[in-house]
């Protein structure tokens, strides 16, 4: 990897606050984002995570591959997928790749199209496995197998690549609570036969000594088992699921950093505008057009609006126009930092 640069933590704590702007119009999910991030951050060292994770994933000096995995939705309301996660995914693979380091990405089935057409938008090429090893700037992509029996053994084959990994980010990707029960967001039960029990990949990975990072935006994604506890006793009332589980709809898994945000595309940019000021490089973010693009580009596959359901571009029922401006407010952060 290339030499970090020195640069002022406040810069860090810019992008962890544009990433945690709430823009909610359901009193249930109003003021969640605050209460979120503040314990995750007082449990992990009471400093800017982005800036914490980066960091800490660029100290190993590794060029080994990423790994990087999301998806989600129901078979009602969101059948082929939603919006949030997929142009995440595609920016931080981008950004993974501007220094040198090349992404598996990983998702079911029946959401890889969306995901696969998101990465595309934003500039990153889909590579035969053959073709990825021998790049530095491409993702190959593989549909991670729905249930658990089918999860150990494509994950001790993944795991076990010669080449190894470096990391594994997951983006907006459910877990289970400890009670082994997968919810969505509003606390409403999934079926554990339909979706990919993608938090053992968390544990193999952890086993093996490869960095893990969960980043998500309800509780219920892969990775809020490191404050699920905290967050729980905190505010109980808040995090009820739909089935009666003990500990309501947070995830119970545990990864090396967890990262909590107001939409969960904004903390994958905001890893990705960290990852630009830690190495000096202001291109490493790309322009707003391939983040639209990358927005709009799973609509065409059967994504919706993962709040409102409906076929738009929009985010966690944050309009396009107010992604734009939060990205130009990262692409902001990134400037200021260089001329700083």
């Amino acid at each position: 990897m290339t030499t970090e640069t020195s640069v002022s933590p406040i810069y860090f704590d810019y992008l962890d606050q544009i990433a945690n702007l709430e823009l909610k119009n359901k009193p249930a999910q109003q003021g969640g984002t605050a209460i979120r991030y503040r314990i995750a951050r007082e449990q992990q060292g009471d400093t800017a995570l982005c800036g914490l994770i980066s960091q800490s994933f660029l100290k190993q000096e590794s060029k080994k591959p990423v790994i990087l995995v999301t998806g989600t939705g129901n078979p009602v309301w969101l059948p082929e997928g939603e919006t949030d996660g997929p142009s995440g995914v595609a920016i931080l693979a981008r950004a993974f790749a501007s220094i040198g380091i090349p992404s598996c990405i990983l998702a079911e089935e029946r959401f890889l199209p969306g995901v696969l057409a998101s990465v595309r938008a934003g500039g990153m090429p889909i590579l035969s496995e053959e073709s990825w090893l021998k790049r530095t700037n491409g993702a190959w992509c593989q549909p991670f197998p729905t249930g658990a029996k089918a999860a150990l053994p494509f994950i001790e084959s993944l795991l076990s690549r010669p080449h190894g990994w470096s990391g594994v980010f997951f983006i907006e990707k459910p877990g289970p609570s400890v009670e082994g029960c997968f919810h969505n967001s509003s606390g409403v039960p999934k079926d554990p036969e339909w979706v990919g029990h993608a938090h053992m990949l968390a544990d193999a990975a952890r086993q093996q000594g490869v960095l893990t990072v969960g980043v998500g935006d309800g509780g219920n994604e892969i990775g809020f088992g490191v404050i699920r506890e905290a967050l729980y006793h905190a505010h109980p009332q808040r995090f009820k699921c739909q089935c009666g589980c003990e500990t309501g709809l947070l995830d119970g898994t545990i990864v090396d950093y967890l990262f909590p945000c107001s939409v969960s595309n904004w903390g994958a940019y905001a890893l990705a505008a960290a990852l630009a000021l830690h190495q000096g490089r202001s291109h490493i973010l790309p322009q707003w057009p391939e983040i639209e693009a990358s927005i709009r580009a799973p609509l065409d596959h059967g994504a919706f609006d993962g709040y409102t359901g409906m076929a738009m571009p929009s985010v966690d029922g944050v309009s396009l126009k107010a992604n734009r401006s939060v990205y130009h407010l990262f692409e902001e952060v990134v400037q200021l930092a260089s001329f700083g």
